[in-house]
C-alpha cells in the first residue's frame, strides 16, 4: 500500500462538515464538547492550508471524550502528513483498544504494525501516569475489566450509529433539494450544468461555499465564490479568503491572487493563513521569494503560522513539513 496515497485518500474521504455538525449537536447536551467545535474548525483550516504539525498538536490537547471513528481516521491522516509512519504509530498507540480494533481503522492497524514490546511499554507508562494523577482513587487505575471494555465498544458503536443517521438525513435533504431545483428549473435551462452563482444571495452563497470547502468539494465552492459574493462589503473578505483555499486546491491560483488579497484586506484576521498559503505556492511553483513571505509571516502576532515561519527561517523545520 502506498502510504502517501492512502493518507490523502483518507483526508478526502472523511466528511469534516458532518463531524462538525455532530460536535455541534453533541454540545447541546454536553458542555465539554463546545470547546471542541472551534478547535475542530481551526484544525480543518490548518489541514487545508498544509499546516499539519500544528493541527496534530491541536488534536493532542483534546480531552479523552467519546468520539466517532471518523475523527480518529482524520487525526491519523494528519499525523501521517506531519510525521509519517512513525508519528502515525505513536498516535495510534494512544487510542483506546476499542478504537484500535474498530472496523473503520482496520487499514490503519495494518499500516502501523505495532511492536508488542514497545506498545506494552507505552501502556505501562500510561498506567503509572494514572496512578500518579489519580492517587486518591487507586481503584480507577486497575486494568480495564471485560465488561468495561464491552461498554466502551457499545458507546463507540452508538456514536457511529449517530454519525450514520446524520449522513442519511443529509443525503435525503440533498436529494430533496436537488429534486426541488429540477422542478423549478425552466425547460430551456435544462441543458445548463449549474445555475449562475450570481443569482444567489451573497450571504447564502458564502455559507454554501464554506460548507463545500469543509466537505472538500472545492469545485463547487469555487463556482459559488463568483460575482456579488466577492464584492459585497459584508461577505467580500471571508469570501475571497475561501476562494483562495478552493481555487488553490484546484491549482487555479496565481501569486497575484494572494498579493491582491493582502492589499485589499490589510487588517484581515486571515492574514497569517494567506501569507502561509502564498509561501507554499511560491515554493512549489518556484515564483517570487517564499523566504521573504515567511519573514513577513514571522512578524505577525504570535500564532501557529508565525511560529512555523520562524522555525523554518531558523532551519529547525522545512516548508515541506
Amino acid at each position: 500500500m502506498n502510504l502517501s496515497k492512502f493518507i490523502q485518500s483518507e483526508l478526502e474521504a472523511v466528511n469534516t462538515a458532518q463531524i462538525t455538525k455532530w460536535l455541534e449537536d453533541k454540545s447541546l447536551s454536553k458542555r465539554e464538547y463546545k470547546r471542541l467545535i472551534e478547535d475542530f474548525k481551526a484544525i480543518i483550516i490548518m489541514e487545508q492550508a498544509g499546516f499539519y504539525e500544528q493541527a496534530d498538536v491541536r488534536f493532542m490537547q483534546w480531552k479523552n471524550l467519546p468520539l466517532p471513528a471518523e475523527i480518529y481516521r482524520y487525526r491519523l491522516a494528519i499525523a501521517g502528513k506531519a510525521g509519517g509512519k512513525r508519528l502515525i504509530r505513536k498516535r495510534f498507540s494512544t487510542f483506546p483498544p476499542a478504537v484500535q480494533n474498530h472496523t473503520q481503522l482496520k487499514a490503519w492497524k495494518k499500516i502501523v504494525q505495532l511492536n508488542p514490546v514497545w506498545l506494552g511499554g507505552l501502556m505501562l507508562a500510561g498506567l503509572l501516569l494514572v496512578g500518579v494523577t489519580q492517587l486518591e482513587f487507586p481503584e480507577e487505575a486497575a486494568p480495564e475489566k471485560p465488561s468495561e471494555q464491552v461498554n466502551v465498544e457499545q458507546k463507540l458503536a452508538a456514536l457511529e450509529k449517530e454519525v450514520e443517521q446524520l449522513k442519511e438525513k443529509n443525503d435525503k435533504l440533498t436529494v430533496s433539494e436537488e429534486k426541488k431545483d429540477e422542478s423549478n428549473k425552466p425547460k430551456e435551462d435544462a441543458k445548463k450544468v449549474e445555475p449562475q452563482a450570481t443569482t444567489k444571495n451573497p450571504k447564502q452563497a458564502l455559507e454554501e461555499a464554506v460548507s463545500s470547502v469543509q466537505s472538500k468539494n472545492y469545485k463547487t465552492a469555487n463556482q459559488l465564490l463568483t460575482g456579488n459574493v466577492l464584492t459585497n462589503k459584508e461577505t467580500a473578505g471571508m469570501a475571497r479568503f475561501y476562494k483562495l483555499i478552493a481555487a488553490g486546491k484546484l491549482k487555479e491560483t496565481k501569486q497575484e491572487d494572494y498579493l491582491a488579497y493582502r492589499k485589499d484586506f490589510p487588517e484581515s484576521g486571515y492574514m497569517s493563513d494567506v501569507l502561509w498559503m502564498q509561501a507554499v505556492y511560491e515554493q512549489k511553483n518556484k515564483v517570487g521569494n517564499y523566504k521573504m513571505t515567511l519573514q513577513e509571516l514571522a512578524k505577525q502576532p504570535d500564532n501557529e503560522w508565525s511560529y512555523a515561519a520562524k522555525a523554518i527561517l531558523e532551519g529547525k523545520s522545512t516548508l515541506g513539513d
